[in-house]
C-alpha cells in the first residue's frame, strides 16, 4: 500500500491534534479535514499549516517535507461522497454522531480511529459493540492509555508477577481545568466522559474482570455542572473479582496541575504509572521533592501516546497489526461508567452483571 490518505472528521481540539500527528507521520501522503462548516476547517487547516512551519517533521509519501513546504492538507465538506478515496478515517465529531459515522465508513470499507466513547447511551454501546464484534473492516477506539509507555510498562510487570498479588490500585483523573460549558451537555459527565479511560486501564492493566462498583460524586466548585446533572468531583472503589481493589480519584479544575496516574500495590512490589518529575504533588517533608515544571492538559501529558496510538492505527489500515482496542473493550468500560452512575444514585455498591446486557 503506498502513501495513505487519511479523513479527520470533528476539528476541535482533539481532532486537530489526531490531524497534525497524522500529517507528521511518516506514510501519510494526505489529510483531509472534514466538517459541516467551512470557516471552521479552513480555520483547522490554517492553524495546522502554521504548526507544519518549514523545519517541522511533516512527512509526506514517507519522507521529510522539503525545506519551506508544508505537509498536504486538503479540505472538503460532509457530502454523499466524503469517504471516497479515503484510506481510513478518524472520528472526533460529536459522540452523539459516532454510531452514523462508525457505520458508514464500515459500509465504505474504511478502517476507523473512534474518540470515545462511542456512544452516550449504554443500549446504542451494545449494539455496536455487537455489529462490531467480528468486523470486515478494522475499528479501534481511542483509549490512549493503553499506548502511553509508563502504561505499557506497568501492564507488563504486573503480568510479568513483579508485583506479585495485586491488591490495591489508586487511580487518578485529576484535570487541571473545567470544561467548557458548550461542551457540558453532550460530554456524558465525568464518569463516561473522564473516569472512563481509568474504567478501561484498569481491567487491561490486571487483566480481570471488575465486578462492583461503590461511587460518590459532588459538586464542588463550579456549580453549572449541576444545570447538567454532572459533577467537578467524583471518587469509586471497584472491585475485582479476585478481590482486588482499586480507588479511583476524579476531579476538575486541579489548581496544582493535570495529574493522571495509577499506582499498584502488590505482595512482592508497588510500581506506578505517570510518577515522574512533572508530577503536580509537592511533598511537606524537609527537603522533599517539588516539581519544577507540571503538564497543564491530557494534550502535552500524553503526547507521544497520541502519537504511537496513530502509528498503530496506520499499521492497522495497512494489515499489519490488529486493533488492540474494539468497541468490546469500550462497552467494558461503558458499563462500569454506566455503574458508577447508579452506584451516586442508590448511595450503595452496585454490581457490573446488573447493568444492560451484561445480566
Amino acid at each position: 500500500m503506498s502513501g495513505l490518505r487519511i479523513g479527520v472528521i470533528g476539528l476541535g481540539r482533539i481532532g486537530v491534534m489526531h490531524a497534525r500527528n497524522l500529517a507528521q507521520t511518516e506514510g501519510v501522503d494526505e489529510v483531509v479535514l472534514i466538517g459541516r462548516s467551512a470557516v471552521r476547517v479552513d480555520a483547522a487547516r490554517a492553524e495546522l499549516e502554521k504548526a507544519l512551519a518549514p523545519g517541522a517533521p511533516a512527512v509526506l509519501r514517507g519522507d521529510l517535507a522539503p525545506e519551506g513546504a508544508a505537509a498536504p492538507l486538503s479540505t472538503r465538506l460532509t457530502d454523499g461522497t466524503w469517504l471516497e478515496g479515503l484510506d481510513g478515517l478518524v472520528i472526533a465529531s460529536s459522540t452523539a454522531s459516532h454510531p452514523q459515522l462508525m457505520r458508514q465508513a464500515a459500509a465504505a470499507g474504511v478502517p476507523a480511529l473512534v474518540e470515545k466513547p462511542i456512544a452516550l447511551e449504554l443500549e446504542e454501546f451494545e449494539a455496536l459493540a455487537a455489529e462490531f464484534a467480528e468486523p470486515r473492516t478494522p475499528v479501534m477506539v481511542a483509549f490512549h492509555r493503553r499506548y502511553d509507555a509508563g502504561y505499557q510498562e506497568l501492564r507488563r510487570r504486573i503480568q510479568a508477577g513483579d508485583a506479585g498479588t495485586v491488591r490495591l490500585v489508586h487511580a487518578l483523573s485529576h484535570d487541571h481545568y473545567h470544561i467548557t460549558t458548550d461542551y457540558m451537555p453532550g460530554s456524558g459527565g465525568i464518569w463516561r466522559d473522564m473516569v472512563i479511560h481509568d474504567f478501561d486501564a484498569l481491567p487491561w492493566l490486571l487483566d480481570e474482570e471488575v465486578v462492583s462498583v461503590y461511587a460518590t460524586g459532588a459538586v464542588v466548585d463550579e456549580p453549572a455542572y449541576a444545570e447538567h446533572g454532572d459533577v467537578d468531583t467524583a471518587s469509586a472503589i471497584l472491585t475485582f473479582a479476585s478481590g482486588a481493589q482499586a480507588i479511583v480519584s476524579a476531579g476538575r479544575n486541579i489548581a496544582s496541575g493535570h495529574d493522571v496516574r495509577t499506582e499498584v500495590y502488590g505482595s512482592k512490589a508497588a510500581f506506578s504509572a505517570g510518577l515522574d518529575a512533572r508530577t503536580p504533588v509537592v511533598s511537606t517533608e524537609p527537603g522533599g521533592p517539588a516539581p519544577e515544571e507540571t503538564y497543564d492538559e491530557f494534550v502535552n501529558r500524553f503526547e507521544p501516546a497520541f502519537r504511537r496510538e496513530i502509528a498503530h492505527f496506520l499499521r492497522v489500515i495497512r494489515g499489519e497489526d490488529v486493533s488492540l482496542t474494539p468497541p468490546a473493550d469500550g462497552l467494558t468500560a461503558m458499563r462500569i461508567a454506566v455503574a458508577a452512575e447508579e452506584s451516586v444514585r442508590r448511595g450503595a455498591p452496585v454490581r457490573i452483571h446488573e447493568i444492560g446486557g451484561a445480566r
